[in-house]
C-alpha cells in the first residue's frame, strides 16, 4: 500500500484568455515585455557562483528594455578557413574532424615554421578535397574530407 505524502506547493492559477487571441502573445512584431533582471539579481547570480562577474563576460542588466539585447554568435576563423569553405561550396558541418585537423595543422605550419599567411595554392598541392559519399551528395553531415595527396604521406 502506498503512503499518502502531504503536498507543500499549489499550482499557479491559470491565464484567462477571455477577450483574448489565444494564439496573440509577445511575438517580434508585438515587442517584447519588458526585463525585470536588475543589476542586484545578476549580482545575486555572481555571488551564488552561478554567474561570471562582470569584468569577466561583461553582462549587464536589462531592467526595462522590450527586447533581447542583438548579439550575434560566430565561429571565430580565419579568413583562409572561410575562403576554402566557400572555394569546396561546403559548410563547417560538411567537414569532418580530420580535415578540420588537417587544415588547422597547415595553418599552424604556415604561421608557425614558416612564417607566412596561410597560402591557398600550397594547400591546394598538399591537399585534395574528397567528397564523401560523392560530390553530388555533399549535403550529407561529415559529407567532406581534406586528405593528402597520395605522394605526401
Amino acid at each position: 500500500m502506498r503512503e499518502k505524502r502531504l503536498v507543500t506547493f499549489r499550482m499557479a492559477p491559470k491565464k484567462s484568455t477571455k477577450g483574448k487571441d489565444a494564439k496573440s502573445g509577445s511575438t517580434l512584431a508585438e515587442g517584447w515585455l519588458p526585463s525585470k533582471c536588475t543589476e542586484l539579481h545578476l549580482q545575486t547570480l555572481v555571488s551564488e557562483g552561478l554567474q561570471h562577474a562582470r569584468s569577466v563576460v561583461q553582462w549587464r542588466p536589462a531592467l526595462g528594455h522590450n527586447r533581447p539585447y542583438e548579439h550575434s554568435f560566430g565561429l571565430p576563423c580565419s579568413n583562409f578557413f572561410c575562403c576554402l569553405l566557400y572555394y569546396y561550396g561546403i559548410q563547417l558541418h560538411h567537414l569532418l574532424p580530420n580535415s578540420i585537423l588537417h587544415i588547422s595543422i597547415f595553418v599552424h605550419l604556415c604561421e608557425a615554421f614558416l612564417g607566412i599567411e596561410p597560402h591557398f595554392e600550397l594547400f591546394c598541392h598538399l591537399f585534395h578535397f574528397k567528397p564523401q559519399p560523392n560530390s553530388k551528395e555533399r549535403h550529407v553531415v561529415g559529407g567532406a574530407g581534406i586528405q593528402l595527396h597520395q605522394g605526401m604521406e
